[in-house]
């Protein structure tokens, strides 16, 4: 009789669950998506949201859960009878308010109709001001702890977001017992222990562990009230790989599992893709490419790197230390082109092909040669995340012409989603951090052949891509045999877990040595870009201001 591992991965579209083996096959895999979606525009009721909101509803997690569960074992319900732990990962930073009895504030029939009760998703970028104060206020105070978050406290993240409830929804932040990441509250509606992950903390709210969070005083200098802020975070803190609790005899019944289970810590879900990959040593990067793209590695060393995401202790691999980067859009830049910018003709020449939009594209942009296109674009459409860590930035396309074609841009694009990688390696180098190669995975790694072949051009290195179906899924179930131990059918420690169960290699693409020095050129020009339109001319914060703005002034 085998053993079993369940992974859960919850995205920004859906959760996916895989039951996993620990030889790492996938037995079976379950996807839900969230009824509600994003909420963007506004809330279940109705009510109005404004420019920078992306929410959403906690309820699709409990029903995703319920259904994803029923699904793994619909056709063999036995075979949950060998599942021996579970694994979840988690967008990051996608935080709530809770109760003291850990229960969404949403939930609650007076605050239906607040959207600061509900989830903010990883992409919420309603906290830009609050996070360029508290930057502010930290260097004034010379903390140590900006070093590790790339010098500037990304709006994304934890601090910014709770400020923003404590100054725009203040009744709420009173009435929240704890913000919590859904990464810990996911393991907190399946264990009911209010433990959190070391690798959560670290990762999305400046968590270190001689220091612990943002001292009081700082808190406090940013905005008067809010010095206490770090209270709502209580909780003791989990190892990734230990369980945080096990699974309830209520979650057990209704899910057809033994109880008593255990839950590993909770991760990002591209910390979790890390070991889904395979991987657990220095050196190589990996590149979770979804709608967005998360940049992981691990070293020895704590080294402070401007621009970047963070540096966290034991983030993914204990004894070492986890460095993310990443960019703000990756498969959904494209989405958005594909969606609102091809014109009717090119939909209806790929239908009658037989392919998808993206395919016909694909194969358009690929015939152009790199020196033919004449067109250069930065990769902002949703901000940029490294190495400027700064969501008021915006995309542009420069160079278009009148025989400039859909194709054409469509190629200026998958290049600038490739130079703004080859900064963030070029960010790590600089630093004394040096990538032997990179991996990837993800939808978009999976499934885009043409971009994946223009990152090897740009960037000048091979990348290899993973075979893992869901590398986050996979990642997760990783730290639920490890959760579970040796002697209940698991795994002991990472590395070894991470060697049997991460994905192999399913294609490594080549850089054409050709392209080189144009790309080189190129990437040059785009460096200036880069720094004009990043640090040097603030045009796109007073256009972004003035269309949500909406008056005219």
């Amino acid at each position: 009789m085998g053993h079993y591992s369940i992974g859960i991965d919850f995205g920004t579209q859906e959760a996916r669950a895989m039951l996993v083996g620990m030889d790492g096959s996938c037995v079976r895999s379950a996807d839900f998506s969230y009824p509600h979606g994003v909420m963007s525009e506004c809330l279940p009721d109705g009510t109005r949201l404004g420019a920078g909101f992306a929410l959403q509803h906690p309820q699709d997690y409990i029903e995703a859960l319920d259904f994803l569960m029923a699904d793994l074992f619909r056709n063999d319900p036995k075979l949950a009878e060998q599942v021996i732990g579970i694994g979840i990962d988690f967008t990051q930073c996608t935080m709530m308010p809770v109760d003291e009895e850990g229960i969404p504030l949403c939930f609650r029939e007076e605050l239906k109709n607040e959207p600061y009760a509900y989830v903010k998703l990883w992409k919420h970028h309603g906290a830009q001001q609050q996070a360029r104060r508290l930057t502010e206020t930290a260097r004034k105070r010379k903390e140590t702890f900006l070093a590790y978050c790339g010098g500037e406290i990304y709006a994304e993240t934890m601090f910014p977001k709770m400020l923003e409830t404590f100054e725009r929804a203040p009744k709420v932040y009173r009435r929240a017992d704890r913000f919590i990441e859904l990464a810990d509250w996911i393991p907190f509606w399946l264990t009911g222990s209010k433990k959190r992950s070391k690798s959560i903390a670290g990762c999305a709210a400046l968590w270190n562990p001689s220091t612990g969070y943002p001292s009081k005083a700082c808190l406090e200098e940013t905005a008067a009230g809010f010095g206490t802020a770090a209270e709502k975070l209580a909780g003791e803190l989990a190892d990734v790989g230990t369980p945080v609790g096990y699974l309830t005899q209520k979650r057990a019944a209704q899910y057809g599992l033994p109880a008593g289970i255990p839950v590993a810590a909770g991760l990002g879900d591209c910390q979790a893709a890390f070991v889904g990959a395979g991987l657990s040593e220095e050196g190589i990067l990996l590149s979770v490419m979804g709608t967005s793209s998360c940049d992981m590695l691990v070293d020895r060393r704590r080294i402070g790197l401007p621009g970047l995401y963070g540096v966290s202790a034991d983030s993914m691999i204990p004894g070492m230390y986890g460095y993310e980067a990443g960019q703000a859009t990756m498969g959904d830049l494209l989405g958005w082109f594909v969606n609102n910018q091809v014109p009717e003709s090119y939909t209806q020449k790929a239908k009658e092909a037989g392919m998808s939009v993206f395919d016909y594209l694909n194969g358009l942009a690929e015939a152009i040669k790199p020196w033919e296109n004449g067109l250069l674009a930065l990769d902002w459409w949703n901000g940029n995340r490294s190495v400027l860590l700064d969501t008021d930035l915006s995309g542009m396309v420069l160079g278009m012409r009148m025989d400039t074609r859909c194709e054409n841009i469509y190629r200026a694009l998958s290049e600038a989603l490739a130079f703004g990688k080859r900064r963030i390696v070029e960010q790590f180098e600089t630093y004394g951090i040096k990538v032997k190669k990179m991996y990837a995975t993800g939808g978009v790694a999976s499934k885009n052949t043409f971009l994946m072949q223009v990152f090897s051009d740009i960037m000048g290195i091979p990348v290899w891509i993973s075979e893992a179906e869901n590398g986050s899924c996979t990642g997760s179930a990783v730290y639920g045999a490890v959760a579970a131990g040796a002697g209940a059918g698991g795994y002991d420690g990472l590395k070894e877990a991470a060697e049997a169960m991460g994905g192999h290699i399913s294609r490594v693409y080549m850089p054409e040595e050709r392209y080189r020095q144009h790309y080189d050129a190129l990437y040059k020009e785009y460096k200036t870009l880069y720094q004009y339109f990043g640090r040097e001319n603030q045009i796109m914060k007073r256009l972004k201001r003035q269309a949500e703005r909406g008056d005219g002034d």
